[in-house]
């Protein structure tokens, strides 16, 4: 009997598990590395949210008010610059100056404005804002962080016990919940914070620890992924997550992967 065709990227199947499914994948030869925010959770209201409550209620103690819908763009059209959590703050920061970042290095410019306290600062807001949202309703603050269908999908295709780790800016705990909520669960151990560390890097440490002879990662921030030279390593940039219109015209800087080649991918790693 032949392999079942991929799945097409537009089917919804939001109660899946890694863990169940098809049979168990024997001697996987990969590694599959997703980022988080912007590969499999498009989670950008909940970081406007926290980030604003961070900076307006916690930082600059402002009265509780709702955000203007000018802040709500502002906020989308700079996201794709983030590499860390308390960056997050930094856009509510840019925002309210009025400063005009329009690429990397600018945002990078109006980072480094902050002090190193300063930053730390924002981060542990930005963390204690999201706690509180959590805590406080948990099903709204859940339902500030959609799966992609495709990607849900996806994990729906993928054996029990697939090889499959996600590397993220997001604490561990917070991706464990979103993930629970929509039934995907991944093995113990395989949600890793990237903290400080360069995603390669992270990814070139895991496939040597577990002894993969290779590893994919997927990710939707070019500058973690771009002027990759590990042979072991393949890169793709998620079309569908947090890019630039620029990044996806770039001749040749990644490997670029849509909805629909996600699949195609996951059927031929793992569905054999």
């Amino acid at each position: 009997m032949g392999r079942a065709p991929p799945l097409p990227f537009f089917q919804r199947g939001f109660s899946c598990s890694v863990l169940g499914g098809m049979e168990p994948h024997r001697n996987p030869p990969t590694a599959l590395v997703l980022d988080f925010d912007g590969v499999i959770c498009d989670s950008v209201e909940e970081c406007f949210v926290s980030s604003w409550t961070a900076y307006h209620i916690l930082f600059r103690k402002e009265p509780a008010a709702e955000a203007p819908p000018a802040a709500r763009h502002a906020f989308s059209r700079l996201r794709p610059f983030i590499r860390t959590g308390e960056d997050f703050v930094v856009i509510q920061d840019i925002i309210a100056r009025g400063d005009a970042v329009s690429d990397q290095k600018g945002f990078d410019a109006a980072a480094r404005r902050a002090s190193a306290d300063t930053r730390r600062l924002f981060r542990d807001l930005f963390y204690q804002a999201r706690t509180t949202l959590l805590e406080r309703d948990r099903q709204a603050w859940l339902g500030l962080n959609r799966i992609y269908p495709h990607m849900a999908a996806a994990f729906a295709r993928m054996p029990r016990g697939a090889p499959v780790w996600i590397l993220s800016t997001k604490k561990p705990r917070f991706v464990a919940e979103v993930l629970a909520a929509n039934g995907i669960s991944v093995r113990e151990g395989h949600i890793l914070a990237s903290e400080d560390e360069p995603k390669l890097s992270a990814v070139e440490g895991l496939r040597e620890r577990e002894g993969f002879p290779g590893a994919i990662l997927v990710e939707d921030q070019i500058d973690a992924i771009k002027g990759n030279t590990n042979p072991r390593i393949r890169v793709f940039l998620a079309t569908w997550g947090y890019v630039k219109e620029e990044w996806l015209e770039e001749p040749a800087a990644v490997p670029l992967l849509k909805p629909e080649g996600f699949l195609e991918l996951v059927e031929a790693e793992f569905a054999r």
